[in-house]
């Protein structure tokens, strides 16, 4: 699902609202770490991931439900200058020592429309960090998504949300489905549909191919407060 919405090297920008997005995130998040190699990267800007959700995924598919939980690793912020440190800092310094086959700033909008910051304070942030994780994205040749809520930032902040738009290679918008999720491609109305997100009833487990163990046998560390300079893995129940 994810690889035909974000390729290897791009910036990638999708857009939904807020609540229903959230869902989506987890989607995304679960399908990288089960059809590649390496780690996922989450930039948490409102505790978005729940680990809760990610065992479900896992236990709905026939997996054990911490399965993949230790190559998820997730960066929380909760101040815009947290947040740009970690985009154009940390993220660097962690693909240049790990291998990672997804990148996801989420919301990637909303804590540079606090109103800590003056208008050339946003702008100037939105705008170097673009041209910084475009780069990223080339140089380690890893999607970057960006996810944001693009009707209400351009209600508030139309040049940096314009920005934005312009600056990404692919621009989606993700709508929820009976069956999964729809993903359109902003302009061209080109669709991506996923595959159902839930097995049916329990009986359908038993018609699911066997499932190697995975290569990671290391426990996950307990889930602590994140800070601004560390890195942590998440532990699901």
């Amino acid at each position: 699902m994810w690889s035909s919405l974000a390729p290897p090297g791009k910036l990638t920008l999708i857009s939904g609202p807020r609540s229903p997005i959230r869902a989506f995130h987890q989607e995304l998040a679960h399908d990288a770490l089960h059809t590649h190699d390496g780690c996922m990267l989450w930039l948490d800007g409102e505790h978005g991931f729940n680990p809760y959700d990610f065992a479900e995924l896992n236990l709905s598919r026939g997996f054990d439900a911490d399965w993949g939980a230790q190559r998820l690793l997730v960066k929380r912020c909760m101040t815009p200058f947290q947040w740009d440190t970690v985009l154009t800092k940390h993220l660097r310094e962690k693909l240049l020592t790990e291998e990672a086959c997804l990148v996801l700033a989420a919301p990637y909008d909303t804590l540079f429309s606090t109103d800590e910051l003056q208008d050339w304070e946003r702008e100037d942030y939105v705008n170097f960090s673009l041209r910084h994780l475009k780069s990223l994205a080339a140089e380690h040749q890893v999607p970057i998504v960006l996810s944001v809520d693009m009707a209400e930032w351009c209600h508030k902040f139309p040049l940096v949300a314009w920005s934005a738009y312009e600056a990404v290679d692919a621009r989606w918008e993700i709508t929820p489905t009976g069956a999964g999720w729809t993903a359109t491609q902003m302009r061209t109305g080109l669709t991506v549909d996923s595959a159902p997100m839930r097995q049916a009833t329990l009986a359908a487990f038993g018609d699911l191919p066997e499932v190697p163990a995975p290569a990671f046998t290391a426990t996950a560390p307990p889930r602590r407060e994140a800070s601004a300079d560390r890195w942590i893995t998440e532990r699901v129940a």
